[in-house]
Formats: structure tokens, C-alpha cells, sequence
């Protein structure tokens, strides 16, 4: 199994910070603030944003995990973390973020 093609599981338990380190470290762009994986994304337009955010909305339903996503002219912003972990991160948001990252509509 690997990040991009695993999938979400319910009751998913928070990582410990050995393991999120680890995922970090394979989460280019990635960062844990706030009890969340959080990451920017920019664009030249507010098109390139809505086809991107329209691309995450696909892989949060395939997923049926949902992140917070803040919208603006050229910027999208993610925050991945699991509610019924107590608002931490699970493998669930790994695997998410990873998945998110492999879009085409993501850019570096």
C-alpha cells in the first residue's frame, strides 16, 4: 500500500509524533500547525483555484474525509485533521494530503 492509493478508515486514531514526523518528512510542502496538516497552495487565477479546490473536493468525497479549505484569488489552503481524533492527525489526513499533493491541479 502507499499513500496515493490507500484509503481512509474509520475511527482512526491520532499519530503519534514519531510517526508524524515520519509523514512529514514524505509530505513535501507540508506542515503540522494547529493540530492539523496544513499546506498553501498558489495559482495564477481564481479559475486555477476553483479547478483545484473542485479536484480536492473529488478526492475528500472518494475519501469521505473532509478538509477545512480556504479560498482566495491565487491561494488555496488545506487543513487536514480527523474530529473524531480530537482534532489531531490521523493517517486518514496523511493519506489525503498525499493524494491532494499527486493532483494535477497542484502546483509546487
Amino acid at each position: 500500500m502507499t499513500l496515493l492509493t490507500a484509503a481512509c478508515t474509520p475511527n482512526a486514531q491520532a499519530l503519534d509524533a514519531a510517526a508524524l514526523a515520519f509523514y512529514l518528512a514524505e509530505l513535501s510542502g507540508w506542515v503540522h500547525e494547529q493540530g492539523a496538516l496544513q499546506r498553501s497552495f498558489r495559482f495564477d487565477n481564481f479559475r486555477e483555484v476553483m479547478d483545484f479546490a473542485n479536484a480536492v473536493a473529488e478526492v475528500a468525497e472518494a475519501q469521505d474525509h473532509h478538509p477545512d479549505l480556504i479560498l482566495s484569488y491565487s491561494v488555496a489552503t488545506l487543513r487536514w485533521s480527523t474530529h473524531s481524533a480530537g482534532h489531531a492527525v490521523t493517517l486518514n489526513d496523511v493519506v489525503c494530503a498525499a493524494q491532494v499533493s499527486a493532483l494535477p491541479e497542484a502546483r509546487p
